[in-house]
């Protein structure tokens, strides 16, 4: 799929739709010229998620070092809300010319496939990729101990066993809803055996699991580890093919019976129809920045891998995840 998509926005747009790449009918978020002196302002990266989680903490980090690259300076702005996609509608819908990026993941086709939002990654065009983290599924320390939990399969035949008494928090339509869904549909399990309990991004799940609220989350080791250095947190399992250095005597689910892997695929995307050379340009910073040796080793120190794509190969990566998405969908939308 090419970087510049033209729309056609009604039959009076649609003849000249082919000859130009602005239309004199188009809506909040039009393509803009390229320019020769890009970027000569700050460029600001909106975070659709709360301080202080995963995502927060990765994507601040990948904006400094990238920002190193760049006459300019990215700046990033925590706009959350509906599950994430406040932020990304603002940026879905504003000027197409690079100076306003989206910071995101999965949760663009989760809240797409939970139709929370008409849009999905077709609305934006991908710049890259930067990080994959692996999830993290854990319950509170005081829940394992009062229940004899240790690890993931202690917690499944738990939850058989006891249906529809585990409080579980997550974010509807984001890819920690997909996470759980798909952990427990790997395991034969009712997706709809836990008691959800929606929140509104990482952090406040885990605040809601200290203060009991919930039982158990998934997040990931960048998010996770202040809780399980102070015991509040117990991981059950690690949701990728090896195991995290950071935890080397956690089992990853494969191990402990469950065929499934997932990492959160942190990138960066701009409004649809931003020129071509912008995107290259930012690209190409984010190269530098992700392959710098000291990000790597900052990354790896939160339990995520650095990972760069650039335009096109991101967006055959995203054509995938969009499809894995799309086959829980139905299930996801039952909680």
């Amino acid at each position: 799929m090419s970087l510049m998509r033209t729309k056609a926005w009604g039959s009076a747009c649609a003849a000249s739709a082919l000859l130009v790449t602005i239309s004199a009918c188009g809506d909040a978020s039009e393509a803009a010229e390229p320019q020769d002196d890009f970027p000569n302002e700050n460029i600001e990266m909106v975070i659709p998620y709360p301080p202080g989680g995963g995502s927060d903490v990765l994507f601040r980090l990948m904006a400094e070092y990238a920002s190193e690259e760049l006459p300019v300076t990215i700046t990033p702005t925590n706009v959350e809300g509906a599950s994430a996609t406040v932020g990304s509608r603002q940026v879905k819908d504003s000027d197409a010319d690079g100076y306003t990026i989206l910071a995101s993941h999965q949760v663009v086709a989760a809240a797409h496939h939970n139709e929370i939002v008409d849009y999905g990654f077709d609305a934006f065009e991908p710049i890259a990729l930067g990080t994959t983290t692996p999830h993290l599924p854990s319950v509170s320390t005081e829940f394992s101990q009062e229940h004899g939990i240790e690890d993931l399969q202690d917690f499944l035949e738990y939850v058989e066993a006891n249906p529809n008494t585990v409080n579980w928090g997550f974010t509807t339509g984001s890819e920690d809803h997909y996470s759980i869904a798909a952990v427990l549909d790997a395991a034969g399990l009712d997706t709809g055996i836990l008691n959800y309990v929606n929140y509104d991004g990482t952090g406040p799940q885990y605040a809601g699991l200290v203060a009991g609220e919930i039982q158990g989350m998934t997040g990931d080791y960048a998010s996770a580890e202040g809780y399980i250095e102070d015991g509040s947190l117990l991981p059950l399992g690690i949701v990728a093919e090896e195991r995290d250095p950071n935890l080397p005597d956690l089992p990853t689910v494969q191990e402990q019976g469950v065929d499934y892997t997932l990492t959160v695929d942190r990138g960066f995307f701009a409004p649809e129809g931003t020129p071509e050379e912008h995107i290259e340009i930012l690209a190409e910073a984010f190269e530098a920045a992700i392959n710098n040796p000291e990000f790597q080793a900052e990354v790896e120190n939160l339990g995520s891998y650095a990972n760069y794509l650039g335009p096109e190969e991101y967006q055959a990566h995203l054509d995938e995840l969009d499809a894995a998405m799309a086959s829980l969908a139905e299930e996801m939308q039952n909680f």
